[in-house]
C-alpha cells in the first residue's frame, strides 16, 4: 500500500526524475509533468493526495495550477517549490491556500518531512 499519491510539476524535468525516484522510494506514488497546463488536464482526470508544483514555469505558472486546485471538490494538499520564495507576496500565498512552500535547492530531508506532516494530517 503506498503513503499517497503524489503529482511533482516542473518545469526542470531531472528535478522531476530525482524527487519523483527519491519520493518513490519512501513509498508515495508519484507522477510527474513538466508544465502547468499538462498539470491541470492530468488533475481532471486523477485525484492527487498532494500537488508539489513549481512556482515559476512558462504559460501556466505554479500560482495558476493553487488556484485552479482550489475550485476542486476533492482539493489535494500543495506544496510550493521556489528558488523565488521572497518574491510570493502574502496576499498570494493566502489566494493560493497552499499547505507549504520548499525552497530550491530542495533539501530532499526537509521535503519529506513537509510531506509526511501534510499528508498525515489527511
Amino acid at each position: 500500500m503506498t503513503k499517497g499519491k503524489i503529482l511533482v510539476v516542473d518545469d526542470e524535468i531531472r528535478l522531476c526524475r530525482v524527487m519523483e525516484l527519491m519520493l518513490c522510494k519512501r513509498g508515495y506514488d508519484v507522477r510527474s509533468v513538466y508544465s502547468g497546463i499538462e498539470a491541470i488536464e492530468l488533475i481532471k482526470k486523477v485525484e492527487f493526495d498532494l500537488v508539489l508544483c513549481d512556482y515559476v514555469m512558462p504559460k501556466i505558472t505554479g500560482y495558476d495550477v493553487a488556484i485552479f486546485l482550489n475550485v476542486l471538490e476533492k482539493k489535494p494538499k500543495v506544496g510550493i517549490i521556489t528558488g523565488w520564495n521572497d518574491l510570493i507576496s502574502v496576499k498570494q500565498r493566502e489566494d493560493m491556500k497552499i499547505d507549504f512552500i520548499v525552497e530550491k535547492p530542495v533539501k530532499f530531508s526537509e521535503l519529506t518531512k513537509l510531506i509526511n506532516g501534510t499528508l498525515d494530517a489527511i
